[in-house]
């Protein structure tokens, strides 16, 4: 029977796998250490940027090729007398790229140059007087000098070669000539602009709003470009006290105000007239002018007529029509100048409407009625209620030895029995009952007696003094109807 190998155990063989493991890694750890440990660092300048480089290589030659920097012929480098090292840098300075864009080419240069005008001298490209240059989209004059290199305060290698390695760019505009014909005068300017307007502003010609400039200002340049320009005259329009200065290339007052669009009507005044030919700062003042018509109202006052009434008792009213009030009207004209009132004057007075009378019936019937008094029964035709005063012989006024003492109106001896009346407002003998005195005559007057003003009279040893209202009776018979007083002013008032 043959005989069979014996396995070898699992476990045996993965400790075996990881020795070898360890030392590999050893191994590597152990060459990183000695191959960091044998670097140097060195210093490279490049275009006056220092970097700190670590390295093996022991020339400049080998540090810059581990550098993969790659030089031109146009590029500059300086070696150190020793081994390249952080005190004994290497300096390259490398030329930039410049790109000339001018007359309709684009000219490519390497270049070490420092200012705008080097470049071009190097480029050979001829700037004259009136040409302009652009650079990184900038006017600039010739000493300008070309941009610096922007890095960061430690910068990488690869971002300081992308910042050198961007072309420096230039623009070159060649000036052209423009033929200005300004009014009477006449020149030649030069100029690098796109458009018209741009050419004209840079060399200083003013542009108003009023002005004619032909061709347009958005025209663009062409060499030999002949401008027109048609000035505007400056001129002051006072338009209703608000000032404005204006341009314009109308001839006469009157086209310049239709050219502005002022609302103007017919009846304003212009100053100097609208046919006047327009001169440099004249001033034109417009005053706007216009009436306004209004209607005033005055009331006309209505009159009051008394007419008789045979069928109302005397002593009564009536109002028979109220009438109404009348009416005239006025019709006015208002001037008004700039807006204010100059004055007004009337134009037109008519009568609306007329007034109506009111109508007051007064009554003219007479009625007979009976009153009861302490010395009988009188009839009487009338009630009036007086204001009642007494006198007699001594106290009327007069002396003694007067012609007239004594005697009343009709020539009677003053007497009790006698009563002193107004005639407009009772007739001269009529018999009158007053309470208090009795039946009485009015055979008297008085310059104090006024209206409803009665005054009763006593004789010279029986005086009575009487101040106060009372109602009195006319008794019959009826006056002749001429001699009534059918209305009677409420003379005196009676106070309550």
């Amino acid at each position: 029977m043959a005989e069979h190998a014996q396995p070898v155990p699992s476990r045996k063989r993965g400790w075996g796998a990881l020795c070898v493991l360890a030392g590999i890694l050893l191994l590597i750890a152990t060459l990183g250490t000695v191959y960091f440990a044998t670097q140097h660092t060195v210093a490279i300048e490049i275009n006056g940027v220092r970097l700190l480089y670590r390295t093996h290589q022991r020339s400049p030659q080998g540090v810059l090729r581990e550098l993969g920097l790659v030089l031109n012929t146009e590029d500059l480098i300086e070696f150190p007398d020793e081994l390249p090292s952080a005190d004994a840098p290497i300096r390259v300075t490398l030329a930039r790229t410049a790109l000339l864009t001018h007359d309709g080419s684009v000219t490519r240069l390497r270049t070490h140059a420092t200012t705008v005008g080097h470049l071009l001298g190097e480029m050979g490209v001829v700037v004259y007087p009136y040409d302009r240059v652009w650079l990184s989209g900038n006017p600039c004059d010739l000493e300008a000098p070309l941009p610096s290199i922007e890095t960061p305060a430690r910068p990488a290698f690869a971002t300081l070669m992308a910042e050198i390695r961007r072309p420096i760019r230039h623009n070159l505009r060649r000036a052209v000539t423009l033929t200005v014909q300004d009014g009477a005068l006449h020149s030649d300017l030069y100029t690098t602009a796109r458009t018209l307007g741009e050419a004209l502003y840079e060399n200083g010609v003013m542009i108003y709003a009023g002005d004619r400039v032909s061709p347009d200002l958005n025209t663009e340049i062409t060499p030999g470009l002949i401008v027109s320009i048609e000035r505007s005259k400056p001129v002051v329009v006072d338009m209703a006290g608000e000032r404005q200065m204006v341009r314009t290339r109308t001839k006469t007052v009157g086209a310049l105000l239709e050219a502005m669009d002022l609302d103007l009507n017919p009846k304003d005044r212009i100053e100097p007239d609208a046919s006047t030919e327009l001169q440099r700062d004249m001033q034109i003042t417009v005053t706007q002018i216009r009436d306004e018509y209004f209607v005033e109202e005055e009331p006309i006052p209505y009159e009051v007529r008394r007419e008789p009434d045979p069928e109302l008792e005397i002593d009564n009213e009536r109002v028979a029509h109220w009438g109404r009030e009348g009416a005239r009207r006025r019709r006015y004209r208002v001037h008004y100048e700039n807006g204010q009132e100059m004055y007004r004057v009337e134009v037109e007075d008519w009568v609306a409407h007329e007034p109506i009378d009111r109508i007051i019936n007064y009554g003219t019937k007479i009625v007979l009625r009976e009153l009861e008094t302490p010395n009988g029964t009188v009839t009487y035709w009338r009630k009036i209620r007086v204001l009642v005063t007494s006198y007699n012989a001594p106290t009327a006024g007069k002396p003694p030895d007067h012609p007239t003492y004594g005697i009343t109106r009709l020539g009677w001896k003053a007497r009790k029995g006698i009563i002193a009346v107004d005639p407009r407002v009772i007739p001269l003998l009529q018999n009158i009952y007053v309470p208090g005195y009795g039946v009485g005559v009015a055979g008297d007057t008085g310059s104090a007696i006024q209206w409803k003003h009665i005054d009763l009279c006593y004789d010279d040893h029986n005086l009575v003094h009487w101040y106060r209202w009372e109602d009195i009776y006319l008794l019959t018979p009826v006056p002749d109807r001429s001699t009534i007083a059918w209305t009677i002013p409420d003379l005196p008032q009676e106070r309550r």
